[in-house]
């Protein structure tokens, strides 16, 4: 593993490194990570235009194929761009609120749109126009999981707000499938705002170990949606308590 840059930023430690191996696999790779190992990102560097992490291919391939035709897609977390250069730059919008991370995927992982608004995410989307977006896409993390005011029940009314009828919230989660307190609660209070919620987890790994989940909320049923993501399994999450703003 080869050390690029080391930054901290906050109270987070931000690290990219070029290394040949990325969860069992050999090659030449591009990461970054937060100081606890957590890869946040990755590029192929032969292979640049592949999509290296499950995860952002399945919600890429999910859009495109769900509604080819998508006009807005409204992003809260950049990472290394991976979903959003996908999209054309007039397509999709992104709020990340650290200034060091969009600059590192420019500088490091050939992020080349202008289309990254640096602030909180939430407060950014309220500025949206009401049922202005066909996609909310929440993929946001800090080394203590996905930031609690993306998780409550006024954000789900809010990002609700934002969809087109039909409109789809895809929010990015970790956690395990059973006796996991947390993914629970945020599946448990999408449940409140949205007809329609799934979830779909990473088939790859114990069955209790963490891993990447895909929740889904939307007013119309998306009973397709399981034979679009490969990788992943349609899984029934434990009943959790309501997440709400804190006073």
């Amino acid at each position: 593993m080869y050390e690029l840059a080391r930054i901290t930023s906050g109270n987070q430690e931000i690290i990219v490194c070029d290394t040949h191996q990325l969860f069992g696999e050999t090659g030449r790779f591009r990461v970054l990570q937060f100081g606890d190992n957590a890869v946040q990102g990755a590029i192929d560097l032969r292979h640049p235009e592949r999509i290296v992490l499950e995860y952002p291919r399945e919600i890429v391939r999910l859009i495109r194929e769900r509604t080819p035709e998508a006009d807005r897609i409204f992003m809260i977390g950049h990472g290394v761009g991976t979903i959003a250069g996908r999209f054309r730059e007039d397509q999709c919008q992104v709020a990340e609120i650290n200034a060091d991370i969009v600059e590192l995927s420019r500088t490091y992982f050939q992020y080349g749109w202008n289309n990254v608004v640096i602030g909180d995410g939430r407060a950014v989307l309220e500025q949206q126009a009401d049922g202005s977006c066909d996609y909310v896409v929440v993929d946001a993390f800090t080394r203590e999981g996905t930031p609690y005011p993306l998780t409550t029940e006024e954000f789900f009314m809010l990002a609700r707000q934002k969809l087109k009828a039909g409109g789809l919230l895809i929010m990015n989660a970790a956690g395990k499938l059973q006796r996991d307190a947390v993914l629970s609660a945020i599946h448990t209070t999408m449940e409140q705002v949205f007809p329609s919620v799934q979830a779909f987890a990473l088939t790859e790994g114990d069955p209790g170990e963490e891993r990447n989940v895909l929740l889904m909320g939307s007013d119309m049923p998306a009973a397709a949606t399981a034979n679009v993501l490969e990788g992943f399994m349609q899984a029934q999450l434990e009943q959790g308590y309501i997440l709400r703003d804190r006073l």
